[in-house]
């Protein structure tokens, strides 16, 4: 099977290249910056930097590709963002409709950003969207599909959490404070987050492709736990207290509009699409998905000591 991926030298598109590349299959890389895309994604890779260079048919395309949102959003970044997402997608959608062969499945990103904030709402695929940046975003990044949809083809949609991995992401950059025994919740610590472990992400990646998911699936673990939960069980699994606490308006100050719509939000998101479909996940509770990437974090730290 071949498949062309945009955002594989990303953070969960090298995993899935590694993954993908393990089955067996064949895969073309759209990157702009090719020359680097054997050193990231593997030697068997095919890259291009743009999909009319791609000549064999293709199976399946994922569509991951995407600036970093975690960064004070000015004007500016904004419309990188915005343009990252809804560029790369709208010319994939033209180049697989301009297709004499089209792809049998096209997998695009999104986020659980999708629903806003929404307090403790239980959220599923079928939940309406919320408001602010980040939730119109998702909302035009999917529309960004339709096209393929009502030219009959398989799409699904992948709205991711915050996922966990110890090579880049959110914990990365909370783990210094808590190893220090400075970290603790931000603002009250009640809203919901929702989180998934990388090799699940990678894992219903696949599952959708597999599957031929055409539907919006939530990327996200099945336990949905309070910032304050969270941040008592990073501490618990690095053995430090828990005591401190980042004032809401302080992170505001910061980041602004980011830390209200990101760090701030609460999204109590259930991957309901995803187990009804079948998939099984490797780590259903933040316990079982610290441990093991706080693990394999402090195993790396010997080796290089």
């Amino acid at each position: 099977m071949h498949c062309l991926i945009s955002g594989g030298t990303g953070l969960i598109g090298r995993l899935f290249c590694q993954r993908w590349l393990a089955r067996g299959d064949t895969l073309t890389v759209l990157s702009r910056n090719p020359d680097k895309v054997h050193q990231l994604c593997g030697e068997s890779v095919n890259a291009c930097s743009s999909p009319e260079e791609v000549q064999e048919p293709v199976d399946v395309v994922v569509n991951l590709a995407g600036e970093p949102i975690s960064t004070r959003w000015t004007e500016k970044r904004r419309a990188e963002i915005r343009n990252s997402r809804l560029n790369i997608t709208e010319q994939l959608v033209r180049w697989a409709l301009a297709q004499r062969e089209r792809p049998s499945y096209f997998l695009s990103g999104s986020a659980i950003g999708y629903y806003g904030d929404r307090g403790g709402e239980l959220l599923k695929e079928d939940s309406p969207p919320g408001g602010g940046f980040s939730a119109q975003l998702c909302r035009d990044w999917e529309a960004a599909t339709l096209p393929l949809q009502r030219a009959g083809m398989c799409v699904g949609t992948i709205r991711t959490a915050i996922v966990l991995s110890r090579r880049g992401g959110a914990l990365p950059k909370m783990l210094p404070a808590f190893r220090l025994g400075l970290g603790g919740p931000m603002g009250s610590g009640e809203h919901w987050m929702s989180w998934i472990h990388e090799e699940d992400e990678v894992g219903l990646l696949l599952h959708a492709i597999d599957q031929r998911l055409c539907i919006p699936f939530n990327a996200s673990a099945p336990e949905a736990v309070t910032n304050n939960s969270f941040s008592r069980l990073l501490a618990k699994q690095l053995h430090r207290p828990c005591l401190f606490r980042s004032p809401a308006w302080l992170l505001k100050t910061l980041f602004g509009e980011m830390a209200e719509e990101l760090l701030l939000a609460s999204e109590r998101v259930e991957p309901h699409a995803a187990l009804n479909s079948g998939y099984s996940f490797q780590f259903p509770t933040l316990e079982q998905a610290l441990a093991d990437l706080l693990d394999k974090d402090n195993a790396s730290n010997k080796v290089r000591a």
